[in-house]
């Protein structure tokens, strides 16, 4: 592995392939007009169960988070988006009330939460002591925590070093779209990205951001919803949008879209009360190329790095949790006794549990191999052992004799 630090990050969908770099700023001047996906795609059998659980931003925001044991860890504050890249790169977390701990904001990688659409319920895989020491957030100080120094302690802190899906120094090998060190400190609140306003390159109005749907476990924004009835006279009629086809002004006080008035009309778009279903890959698509640019979600190329993350289950990450009774109700009961064990550390309590038809895999890191034998227990007895897979590693703390 590299330590150069630099990140080269090649996309969402591949990115638990990648080991992790870090960071080395590069000339935001430095961008692709249209990103190329290529390397970021989803398998066909995984496409649907993405979009499927997409979500509306504004109602994500607001939405109660909590872990395997149902404990309510919080809500959502809000999302850090590049519009631009189509990214959601934090998720804020508003964590008070709890531990003594008052009105608390905290970040998460966006794929170490597991969206229960059923329940309407975030799920993240820790407990209210990880979230207590977690690396906090400030909306006052919004560009010093969106910069590359905290968005990596984020990551690191839940084990999420090789989700990181942006990049900030050009790589030749690939196309793929990237997010420059400078822009990263001015990412956007999704609370305010909803209700800006968009222009053509005419600087005519096309209407505002009426909402934004998220595919929160890729880490992505699957389209940007445009009201623009008022100005196209189609009533109460909403259009979808790439949110890569979006560039932001001078000022980034507006978005704006390459189309014509006459494009935008004759678009898909469809009523405000009859959303159509964006987990039809053919809508969905339409909607991509409608404005020429390429569906991230397309899985009509080459999908080697993706067939092989999904044959290799050490890639397992807190988004493919099981969303049966019987999966999160094992995790839960495995956690709970982890938890309970008055001889192991911190970071063996901590360690990610992933229950998914019934199959236990145990990821992280434990500081000795007894911690691992546990906790391989506790799984097994629950779980039975033929059903776990202890991927746990022993990473002994360094005692500054070496």
């Amino acid at each position: 592995m590299k330590r150069n630090f630099q990140i080269t990050v090649l996309s969402a969908s591949v990115a638990s392939l990648l080991a992790f770099s870090a960071f080395a700023q590069v000339d935001s001047t430095k961008q692709t007009d249209r990103p190329d996906y290529r390397r970021d795609r989803i398998t066909s059998a995984r496409r649907a169960d993405r979009l499927n659980g997409a979500a509306k931003a504004n109602d994500l925001i607001g939405m109660s988070v909590k872990n395997y044991q149902g404990e309510k860890l919080g809500k959502v504050e809000d999302l850090a988006l590049d519009v631009e890249s189509g990214r959601v790169v934090q998720v804020i977390l508003s964590i008070g009330g709890f531990a003594g701990i008052g009105d608390t904001l905290t970040a998460v990688p966006p794929g170490s939460l597991h969206h229960d659409v059923a329940a309407k319920v975030l799920h993240l895989d820790a407990d209210k002591e990880k979230l207590k020491n977690s690396p906090k957030f400030e909306m006052s100080r919004w560009a010093e925590c969106c910069d590359n120094e905290h968005v990596v302690a984020v990551y690191r802190y839940y084990g999420e070093d090789s989700a990181l899906v942006f990049v900030t120094q050009e790589d030749p090998t690939t196309d793929v779209q990237r997010i420059p060190a400078s822009r990263l400190r001015q990412m956007q609140r999704a609370s305010k990205v909803i209700g800006t306003s968009v222009k053509n390159l005419q600087e005519e109005k096309l209407g505002k951001v009426e909402n934004i749907l998220v595919d929160l476990g890729a880490g992505r924004l699957v389209a940007v919803i445009l009201s623009s009835g008022g100005f196209l006279g189609m009533g109460d009629e909403l259009s979808a949008i790439p949110p890569t086809a979006l560039r932001y002004t001078s000022n980034r006080d507006a978005l704006h879209l390459d189309a014509s008035k006459d494009q935008l009309s004759s678009a898909p778009h469809f009523k405000s009360n009859q959303w159509p279903d964006f987990a039809q890959p053919t809508y969905s698509q339409s909607i991509y190329r409608a404005y020429k640019v390429e569906p991230y979600f397309t899985t009509d190329v080459d999908n080697t790095a993706q067939n092989v993350r999904d044959r290799n289950d050490r890639t397992l990450t807190p988004l493919d949790q099981g969303n049966s009774k019987a999966d999160v109700d094992t995790t839960a009961r495995i956690r709970k006794e982890i938890v309970a064990g008055k001889d192991l550390s911190v970071n063996a309590k901590n360690v990610k549990i992933i229950t998914a038809n019934g199959r236990v895999t145990l990821r992280g890191a434990v500081t000795t191999e007894d911690e691992k034998r546990i906790i391989g227990e506790i799984a097994s007895r629950i779980a039975t052992a033929d059903n776990v897979d202890n991927q746990l590693e022993v990473k002994r703390a360094n005692t500054g004799n070496n």
